[in-house]
């Protein structure tokens, strides 16, 4: 497949730029959250935060995120042009492509950006799948407290530890579509579990919410709104994903 871009206009960096921290939200199983949990952080970070961003979207089967930023740019209105006018921050570029080409796309990249973002397909044995999991300095795998998810999600990544895909110590897992009342329990026991094998757990831990489908909240040209960040644990995530740049200076908005 051609690699396609949605590029943002950059202006080349004085000196020489620092390598971006390249990072990918990862599992086998469907239906985990891993590319909302792209678009959010991307979004978040970008518009709100200052950390200039891209997202790779090696997902070939449905390039959602690249379509989706298509789709934004063709059914935008006069209201929402007038709005990306007066946030006046550059969207983030959206490249599209094949697992391979992730080592090109990297390459390619404006000499600014702090903090890339690939959603990966959803199965392990797509060709290229190794050359783009080499590439990451921190996968996070999204997961549930079901019998099932925490079976996929633990193959997926004793896979990546047997096969010696990435070090154990740049993975790490968050809990997804959590309730307190029934999952803090099991969540506590299964990390004690994943402690003895080196897998390290996000302190965040985000809420089932079905208003994370809401286009507003899925958005590539603005950050979801502020109020639904309200015990989301979001923004716990967003704190913990600047955390694992600590060379990324931020300067976060303080409108709501």
């Amino acid at each position: 497949m051609k690699t396609q871009s949605l590029e943002s206009s950059h202006e080349a960096s004085a000196g020489q730029p620092t390598a971006p921290v390249v990072l990918a939200f990862a599992t086998q199983k469907g239906g985990m959250g891993k590319t909302t949990l792209s678009v959010l952080v991307a979004s978040w970070l970008h518009y709100k935060c200052g950390v200039k961003v891209a997202i790779l979207d090696v997902d070939g089967s449905q390039l959602s995120v690249y379509n989706q930023r298509l789709s934004e740019h063709e059914h935008m209105d006069e209201e929402t042009a007038l709005r990306l006018d007066k946030q006046d921050i550059e969207p983030y570029a959206i490249h599209a492509g094949n697992p391979a080409d992730v080592p090109a796309l990297l390459a390619n990249l404006a000499p600014d950006v702090q903090l890339v973002l690939i959603d990966m397909p959803g199965s392990i044995d797509v060709d290229g799948y190794e050359t783009a999991i080499a590439t990451l300095d921190h996968l996070i795998v999204p997961m549930e407290t079901s019998r099932y998810a925490v079976s996929t999600g633990f193959s997926y990544l004793n896979a990546i530890r047997q096969i010696e895909l990435l070090p154990i110590d740049r993975c790490k897992v968050v809990w997804n579509k959590y309730r307190p009342s029934r999952d803090g329990e099991i969540a506590d026991q299964l990390e004690e579990r994943f402690a003895q094998y080196g897998i390290k757990c996000l302190k965040s831990r985000i809420p089932q919410r079905d208003s994370y489908q809401d286009a507003s909240n899925l958005s590539t040209l603005f950050p979801m709104p502020a109020t639904y960040l309200r015990n989301s644990g979001l923004k716990d995530l967003f704190n913990e994903i600047l955390e694992l740049i600590p060379t990324i200076e931020t300067h976060e908005s303080k409108e709501e």
